[in-house]
């Protein structure tokens, strides 16, 4: 449990559809509380058209791929005792969204004073992961309301030379430093944790990636034995924000 106190409700914010569980699927296990995994690019685009991942992923068209991944995600979200909302933005591979207002929407519907929000770090290149993360920080800096923390995204963080360290906790890595320059010189980060999952608890997150069945052949492909038992998803690695903007 972060800070020992529990939490009424904990909202986590996925770019994609598999994002928070890949990073942070055994905190979100072990967690008390009424948990809401909310899939930001959620929706079906206008375009029909597969786009280069969902080709490779063998979908024909981006009406089933996003029908199937919602599909998977309900089901990963069951395993880890969550509520799933998908929110209708496109994903940003079909273009980025005109607005990101059901975001901001989503979080003054589900956030309160007790409310731990789960936000993705941005520690990839990936734009979706930088416009969740910017606008929900930005969001939630205006309710005032909740305590919100990063997490590392995976399964690109693992590919970091300081992944499980302690130079991860301190943003040692220079590049993940860099997409985070905006959190860094906006908001700050007052703790660091790095998540060690029990076997029991790594069990149930196992149980809950493979849900995204579409997904693992190409992720294998770019992160290789990222599934192993003593593998980088069973590390997780948060940072608390600081939500009230440094001067």
């Amino acid at each position: 449990m972060i800070s020992g106190v529990p939490y009424e409700r904990v909202v986590a914010l996925s770019p994609h559809f598999d994002d928070a569980v890949l990073s942070v699927g055994g905190l979100l296990a072990d967690l008390t509380g009424r948990t809401l995994v909310v899939t930001v690019h959620g929706g079906s685009p206008a375009d029909d058209a597969p786009s280069d991942w969902d080709r490779l992923c063998g979908f024909a068209s981006a009406s089933a791929a996003s029908s199937a991944r919602g599909r998977e995600d309900r089901v990963a979200c069951d395993v880890i005792g969550a509520e799933w909302t998908h929110l209708p933005l496109p994903d940003g591979a079909y273009g980025a969204p005109a607005s990101v207002d059901a975001l901001t929407d989503a979080l003054r519907a589900n956030v309160t004073e007790d409310t731990l929000v789960l936000v993705p770090a941005g520690v990839c290149h990936h734009a979706d992961h930088h416009r969740t993360r910017d606008t929900a920080l930005g969001a939630l800096a205006e309710l005032g309301v909740g305590q919100a923390w990063l997490y590392a995204d995976q399964p690109y963080a693992s590919r970091s030379d300081h992944w499980g360290g302690p130079g991860a906790e301190t943003l040692a890595d220079e590049v993940w430093r860099e997409r985070m320059t905006s959190v860094l010189g906006r908001f700050g980060l007052t703790e660091a944790r790095t998540l060690r999952l029990t076997a029991e608890t790594w069990a149930v997150k196992h149980r809950a990636i493979l849900a995204y069945a579409s997904q693992l052949g190409p992720l294998a492909t770019y992160a290789g034995h990222f599934l192993a038992l003593d593998g980088p998803l069973r590390t997780e690695m948060i940072w608390q924000v600081g939500l009230r903007p440094t001067p």
